[in-house]
């Protein structure tokens, strides 16, 4: 008979397995056995990248096809259990997920399969303050659908790709963070992150009063330019009197070198989005009054998601 333990509230049992009578698992023994079960999954990660273990040393063998972490929305169907071992909890419809394109059990000459993980769970194993891990993550997004080996049917619908704000916050926070290794590592160089005054403007300082556009950049299609100056445009504003605009990279990015020390600071930043897009889109009294109005307007215009459509490069919106 299997021994329990009663409280007020809660009943706790468990089972004595053959050979092991009178031994209890005891919680430090699990917690041990979760770090086992990392240890292992960061060193089959590391092999599937081409790294020879966790510490980063470069491949020795370089791979047709280099692994990709893409950070998608979770379509509109079963939701997809999570690869990491030891989670239980599937991938909602609709949620944000990271794919690990191409999976780890695949040949490498394709991008036919992926291995879904909630954002969190990856966190555990890829290690995001090292630049072997930063450099492969990609927002899903009208640019980059094709390569992670979608068909142009499967987004169509808006389908996989990523809403605005999501896109735009995880390439500033791309780049953010690279900057930071670099110089941790020594081996930071201004001109490798310089762009155009004009192109960093419209990065920056779209949708904000004091932005003077300087004519389309070269080699931004007139589509994207276009998206970027309004539907992406990280600033919102109530005209030349404002002086309290809203940026969307100040609200949800840490530009510290701090931002090294959180392993979960990508999910954590992409969860505060979607808990105040929520709040944005709820029309009771206690969401309107969590929101600025300003922030409001934002957060629903960042949350359209821009496509691509069929046969040419403009954009449409979902």
């Amino acid at each position: 008979m299997a021994p329990s333990f009663s409280s007020p509230t809660t009943t706790f049992s468990f089972t004595l397995e053959p050979g092991k009578q009178g031994q209890i698992t005891t919680v430090s023994e699990i917690i041990e056995d979760e770090d086992d079960t990392l240890t292992v999954e960061k060193r089959r990660l590391c092999r599937h990248l081409g790294l020879e273990d966790e510490t980063g040393h470069p491949p020795t063998n370089p791979l047709q096809i280099q692994p990709l972490f893409f950070i998608e929305k979770t379509p509109d169907s079963r939701g997809p259990p999570c690869n990491l071992p030891g989670c239980n909890r599937r991938i909602e419809p609709g949620d944000l997920r990271l794919a690990l394109n191409p999976a780890m059990e695949s040949n490498h000459w394709f991008r036919a399969s992926s291995d879904f993980y909630h954002i969190r769970c990856f966190e555990k194993i890829a290690d995001f303050s090292q630049a072997d891990f930063l450099d492969r993550v990609q927002p899903l997004t009208r640019n980059t659908w094709e390569l992670r080996g979608l068909k142009a049917s499967s987004v169509r619908d808006g389908s996989y790709i990523v809403p605005g704000g999501v896109e735009r916050l995880i390439l500033e926070w791309k780049v953010t963070r690279g900057m930071w290794i670099d110089k941790r590592d020594g081996v930071y160089d201004e001109r490798a992150y310089y762009i155009d005054e004009g192109f960093d403007d419209l990065l920056h300082k779209a949708g904000s009063s004091t932005y003077i556009p300087r004519g389309r950049p070269a080699g931004l299609d007139l589509y994207e330019h276009y998206a970027l100056s309004q539907l992406l445009a990280p600033n919102e504003s109530d005209g030349p009197q404002d002086q309290q605009e809203w940026n969307l990279f100040a609200h949800y990015l840490d530009f510290t070198v701090k931002t090294l020390s959180n392993p979960h600071e990508l999910s954590m930043m992409l969860q505060r989005w979607e808990d105040d897009v929520t709040l944005a889109w709820r029309e009771d009294r206690d969401a309107k009054n969590a929101l600025a109005q300003k922030a409001t307007r934002a957060l629903k215009r960042l949350s359209a998601i821009p496509i691509p459509q069929a046969g040419s490069n403009r954009l449409g919106y979902y």
